[in-house]
């Protein structure tokens, strides 16, 4: 057994789990212009509207079957059977940790009316799991799409290591720009920095709200910080100080022992620059009401 698959002594915990925090979620009441945002570990976050919830890039392991990811530093807040009502998901790239094999099939069939929005090239996968064609919405990258719920959303190429795309100039690595209820979020999928990223995320974002003034405000973003082809602690600061995000809150760190950081580092980071970025250090199995 390699170095980095073994099990650790002790696992951090999430701040609820199981029950509690379901019919926490659950039992919150939203109104119009406030998100409710839970961390589920690494790249993986639920998000709570008034008339629907969504999650991003769901990921689950049962870290007592013996396998390497027994190595995995923390417990999960939830695991598929656990999670209240959900009506889309999202994901972001072909990942493990993004398209789950183990967590998609068993969320398909929790909640068998749920949508699957990801990007083109991996939809082939979810079909694979055994999750109908017809409730897959496929994204190519800068297309957008409405849904019930109030909710419309942009997909934004990503640079997981390169800008990659397929024969058809689909992309396979996406970050998704999320309006409804008068917030508009941010999650990053995987990806480093690359030439027109933030004009991507800046026209994505006036075309989702408001058009009267054309604002291009994202309240909420999820940021990696993790490096290791993804943004390093110091480029998420760069990017939240020119985007004006309302929200900054690191992930992508924490569960890995081979690819984690200290969250404290971007929080130094802020401190060094004396930058005015608001930001979070949310604890998985934490669930926030964001206005």
């Amino acid at each position: 057994m390699g170095q980095d698959w073994v099990v650790p002594d002790e696992r951090t915990s999430p701040y609820m789990k199981g029950e509690e925090l379901r019919l926490t979620i659950e039992n919150t009441n939203l109104l119009r212009g406030e998100t409710g945002i839970c961390w589920l570990t690494q790249a993986s976050w639920l998000v709570k509207f008034r008339n629907c919830t969504i999650l991003i890039d769901p990921w689950w392991r049962d870290l007592d079957a013996g396998d390497r990811w027994g190595k995995l530093l923390g417990e999960f807040p939830l695991s598929p059977d656990e999670f209240p009502p959900i009506d889309y998901i999202f994901c972001t790239h072909w990942h493990d940790d993004h398209i789950c094999p183990t967590s998609l099939p068993l969320l398909a069939k929790q909640f068998p009316s749920a949508k699957f929005i990801v990007p083109l090239r991996s939809s082939q996968m979810l079909i694979d799991m055994g999750i109908s064609k017809g409730r897959i919405r496929a994204m190519r990258g800068n297309d957008s799409g409405q849904l019930n719920g109030g909710l419309s959303f942009v997909s934004i190429p990503a640079a997981h290591e390169e800008l990659d795309v397929d024969d058809i100039g689909s992309h396979l690595y996406l970050g998704y720009i999320i309006r409804c209820d008068g917030n508009t979020l941010f999650h990053m999928g995987d990806s480093r920095p690359y030439p027109g990223w933030e004009e991507n995320i800046e026209k994505a974002t006036k075309l989702l709200n408001d058009e009267k003034d054309g604002s291009s405000v994202i309240d909420i973003a999820f940021l990696c910080i993790n490096g290791n082809d993804n943004l390093r602690h110091d480029e998420a600061v760069d990017l939240a100080e020119k985007m004006d995000f309302g929200l900054s809150i690191p992930m992508h760190y924490g569960m890995d022992p081979g690819n984690t950081v200290d969250p404290q580092i971007f929080v130094d980071e802020i401190d060094s620059r004396g930058s005015e970025i608001q930001y979070l250090v949310a604890n998985p199995g934490e669930f926030f009401v964001v206005e």
